[in-house]
């Protein structure tokens, strides 16, 4: 991207406990990871968190600028996962001058990505950004479908190395 092709992102609520608590929930059972934690987008500390945050590959993020205010809500699901995200943002001038420190809440990296995509509307809603941060829009979906989706990942078979004469790999249950 080049120079100033957008408008400097609208500015939202002020990130707090219920904000993030919102963010927080909005994953359900696909959140892992611990509570979100501030990152710095300072110029100084910007590499090294995005370098941190290439380890992300799927979660909700939260932009905030100098005064905490919430600038960005998103979600990733790529390679490169939120660090990529944000390197996308900041190659907007405005978006870069105005983004000063991120929170994210990660995702396991293989939840469904329109699972991801149906947290951030929620997490939207729940924070009440619908018409209060200029043309942004979020996807917009029912409690029934939400729920749907972030239940619908197939879940991981951790089968138990095999035993010598056992047929059923060890763990007493036949495949």
């Amino acid at each position: 991207m080049n120079g100033d092709c957008c408008a400097e992102p609208v500015a939202g609520p002020v990130v707090d406990a219920r904000v993030l608590r919102h963010a927080w929930t909005a994953l359900g059972p696909l959140r892992c990871g611990d509570w979100p934690a501030p990152y710095s987008l300072q110029p100084p500390h910007r590499k090294e968190t995005l370098a941190v945050l290439d380890e992300v590959l799927a979660g909700v993020y939260l932009a905030v600028d100098a005064e905490g205010r919430l600038r960005w809500l998103g979600k990733a699901h790529r390679d490169g996962g939120i660090g990529a995200r944000l390197r996308d943002h900041l190659r907007h001038l405005e978006r870069a001058r105005v983004f000063t420190g991120v929170f994210v809440v990660e995702a396991d990296p293989f939840s469904p990505p329109q699972a991801i995509e149906a947290a951030e509307g929620r997490a939207a809603d729940a924070i009440g950004l619908r018409s209060l941060m200029g043309t942004r829009r979020w996807p917009t979906v029912t409690q029934a479908q939400w729920l749907a989706l972030v239940t619908s990942r197939p879940g991981r078979r951790v089968v138990p190395p095999r035993r010598d004469g056992d047929s059923n790999g060890g763990g007493g249950v036949p495949d």
